[in-house]
């Protein structure tokens, strides 16, 4: 059997505590495993941040463009709001909106509102003008409007959204 022999010397502070100095690397083995601990913890938490800072960038990217697209789309209903054509046969009202913003919008997307109420896409049947499946900033797009029944006479409000949200909207009588 070997016995390990420790060499330890005794240092004074000069005050009442004496405290030894350990010559076998005990102190450097502890410090070490308690470094290598923190740069394990530390490179986690890195991780788990990076990954959080990216998401947090992809929403702002996201946002930003939602936004951006919003600020240059401008819908503008340009029916006479005294005379609005109504198909009473078909039970379809036609409303015409032109795209003054500077984005091209897709018509597949429009929503319709008529007195707050949405018009379910199946009654919506909306071309541009042209014949182009895109409308382009200066387009007109007709939007027909198929309801179970006529407006009541008197005020009513209508309201065409794009797929980012931008709208526009118009008061009319019947």
């Amino acid at each position: 059997m070997i016995l390990l022999r420790v060499d330890r010397t005794v240092f004074s502070t000069g005050q009442s505590g004496k405290f030894f100095a350990d010559r076998t690397g005990e102190t450097a083995i502890t410090h070490m495993i308690f470094f290598i601990a923190a740069v394990v913890i530390a490179m986690g938490v890195i991780a788990v941040l990076s990954v959080n800072i990216q998401s947090i960038t992809g929403a702002t990217y996201a946002g930003s463009k939602v936004l951006s697209d919003q600020m240059r789309t401008d819908i503008t209903i340009i029916n006479d709001p005294e005379i609005i054509p109504y198909d009473s046969y078909e039970k379809r009202y036609t409303f015409y909106a032109k795209n003054t913003g500077d984005s091209e919008l897709n018509t597949e997307f429009v929503t319709i509102l008529i007195d707050g109420v949405l018009i379910e896409p199946s009654n919506v049947q909306s071309d541009v003008i042209d014949g182009d499946v895109i409308w382009r900033p200066g387009d007109v797009l007709v939007v027909n409007t198929t309801m179970s029944s006529a407006l009541s006479t008197g005020d009513h409000r209508v309201k065409i959204a794009a797929e980012n949200g931008k709208s526009g909207s118009m008061s009319f009588k019947t």
